[in-house]
């Protein structure tokens, strides 16, 4: 997004308006959905971005959470110097050149990078799947990266954009859950292409066993052809945070 766009969109939340695309995005609120959490009281101390690419989710995050140490999780090569540049922009961010998965799997396919290493919808390979521009790249879990450095008085906001990869990450967080107090989780709607990932309905129910509710959408998105809904993302909070206490109407 441009600057000149930023600013504009800026200038019209100021006053109430929130200006999305139309289609295929049936809403686009996600720095809007963001500033609600922070003006219910939200404040973390830690962020995660695992499919961070360029780190343009993160920028925009942190002009909300100013005070939060930011981590941001990117396997793409092509993606490092833009990453780099932003530790020296914003010294409370890291980089992780790493992709997140279950555990047990020190290597990972990537396809849909391109040919300089980058792209904003590179996915890990599923079992079969094949492509002559992949690349294959160090695994690891959110727990190993990070269980052991983050505690509950940390407030942290896990985010995943992984492309249909999200469940695999989950699984390999386990112990980072339990210290995680939301979660922004893209989610898919329908087996797009036949891909066999895990849908919405299927991480609503593993958030559910490990303790959090779906507190709001930040985004929803159709396909262009016809706008049937496809993907989302989703924020889920702990049951027992305080941002899900308040369960009046109005």
């Amino acid at each position: 997004m441009t600057l000149w766009k930023r600013a504009a969109r800026a200038a019209l939340r100021r006053v109430g308006v929130s200006a999305h695309r139309w289609p295929p995005h049936r809403f686009d609120a996600m720095p809007d959905a963001l500033a609600l959490l922070r003006r219910a009281g939200y404040r973390p101390r830690v962020v995660i971005d695992a499919g961070a690419n360029e780190g343009a989710w993160a920028t925009m995050a942190h002009s909300i959470f100013p005070e939060a140490t930011f981590h941001l999780v990117e396997p793409q090569p092509g993606c490092r110097a833009a990453l780099d540049a932003l530790v020296q922009q914003f010294p409370a961010f890291a980089v992780h050149p790493i992709a997140v998965t279950r555990p047990d799997v020190p290597r990972v396919r990537l396809i849909g990078s391109g040919p300089d290493g980058r792209g904003t919808g590179a996915w890990v390979a599923g079992a079969g799947e094949r492509d002559p521009g992949e690349i294959e790249c160090a695994a690891t879990t959110l727990d190993a990266l990070f269980a052991d450095r983050i505690e509950p008085r940390d407030r942290a906001l896990l985010k995943l954009d992984l492309e249909g990869h999200e469940a695999p990450a989950l699984a390999g967080g386990q112990r980072l859950l339990d210290v995680v107090e939301v979660a922004l989780v893209e989610v898919r709607f329908y087996e797009i292409e036949d891909h066999d990932r895990p849908l919405f309905g299927d991480l609503l129910e593993v958030m559910r066993a490990r303790g959090f509710a779906l507190y709001d959408f930040a985004a929803l998105a159709g396909r262009p052809r016809d706008l049937r809904l496809r993907t989302g993302d989703a924020i889920f909070v702990r049951r027992d945070s305080p941002l899900a206490a308040d369960r009046a109407w109005q």
